[in-house]
């Protein structure tokens, strides 16, 4: 097999590889939301220790190695600016588009209200706790919660939900109606998956490509069934863009590599300093989005469900393996890589 067969290889492999293993959450998560909404709930969490790991232990040692020695001070920098970056983005979208939101909001908070005036005790779904309305709202004795007790000064945020004894965080979801997440997440994942695909399309022997093909498909599948899972796990979110979405992203390795195989020499300093500081802002932007949105959506979600307290160690064991597996994951493709040098 020759170098431009090879290349060729990993186009096709790399290519079909991601958009099915992204595609196979979307055959079965809308029967998992009804059915096995704890394991659809893991697998989530799982996916969000494998993004933190990417972010952590495979990207941002790239950026450091990857950097040159003189700008290394500014590596940590240029990961907290993708984390920035974000943030701003989804403060503005926030910004402008933030109304169907807190109507939405408002609206649950009447309704609640009328409910607890039309009725002297209400029980909640998904095993939460009864309460007794007997006494009036002003002078039940509720749970110490300081999220809870700070949201009646400041607003209705947490105020569906009566809060846990022990629980330090608050139960509202992290707002759903700005699309940032999803798109951060893409472009984060679509950008490394790039400038891995640039590394193999720049090789000049077949045998070394053959090398970084199967370290790289190790770690973009796993991300690639990831991006699928959290992808699905939104009912906003038909197939045609679940399936868009994951096209962008399997792209992403494609244009790499061809990209790698029309170019003949890259300036030095686009090599030395372009990749590495795009490198760091997509590890940043990973970290924003699982910390951010993953994370505190899922554990909120269970958290209102007080009669299900093992489903947070679930969740919590759950991100614990998807850090250790796509972390020695990691490991091995920066072997691979090393040895294909």
């Amino acid at each position: 097999m020759n170098l431009i067969q090879s290349k060729i290889v990993s186009i096709v492999s790399l290519g079909l590889a991601s958009t099915f293993v992204g595609l196979i959450p979307a055959c079965f998560t809308n029967q998992g939301r009804q059915q096995w909404p704890l394991l659809l709930s893991s697998l989530l969490c799982f996916g969000g220790g494998v993004l933190l790991s990417t972010s952590l232990t495979h990207i941002l040692p790239e950026l450091r190695e990857g950097i040159p020695e003189e700008y290394k001070k500014y590596a940590e920098l240029v990961f907290c600016a993708g984390f920035f970056i974000l943030y701003m983005i989804d403060e503005i979208v926030h910004y402008f588009y933030g109304d169907p939101h807190e109507v939405h909001i408002a609206h649950n908070t009447e309704s609640h209200s009328t409910t607890r005036r039309h009725s002297t005790s209400s029980k909640y779904t998904y095993g939460t706790t009864e309460r007794d309305s007997l006494l009036p709202v002003e002078r039940q004795q509720l749970p110490y919660n300081p999220s809870f007790y700070r949201a009646k000064s400041d607003s209705v945020l947490f105020s569906d939900d009566i809060p846990s004894q022990l629980c330090h965080v608050g139960h509202q979801e992290p707002c759903h109606t700005a699309p940032t997440a999803n798109i951060g997440l893409l472009v984060a994942l679509s950008a490394h998956a790039l400038l891995e695909g640039l590394v193999v399309g720049l090789e000049n022997l077949p045998q070394k490509v053959l090398l970084l093909l199967g370290a790289i498909a190790s770690h973009k599948l796993v991300v690639g069934f990831c991006l699928g899972m959290e992808l699905a796990s939104s009912s906003a979110v038909k197939f045609s863009k679940h399936f868009l979405y994951i096209f962008i992203f399997t792209l992403g390795s494609v244009l790499g590599i061809l990209i790698g195989m029309l170019i003949t020499n890259i300036p030095i300093e686009v090599k030395d300093i372009a990749i590495p500081i795009l490198q760091g802002l997509a590890g940043g932007t990973l970290l924003y989005v699982t910390v951010s949105e993953v994370l505190p959506r899922e554990r909120a979600r269970w958290h209102k469900q007080h009669e299900k307290r093992k489903a947070g160690i679930c969740q919590f064991f759950s991100v614990i393996l998807g850090f250790l597996i796509m972390t020695a994951l990691s490991n091995y493709l920066e072997f691979d890589k090393k040895g294909a040098a």
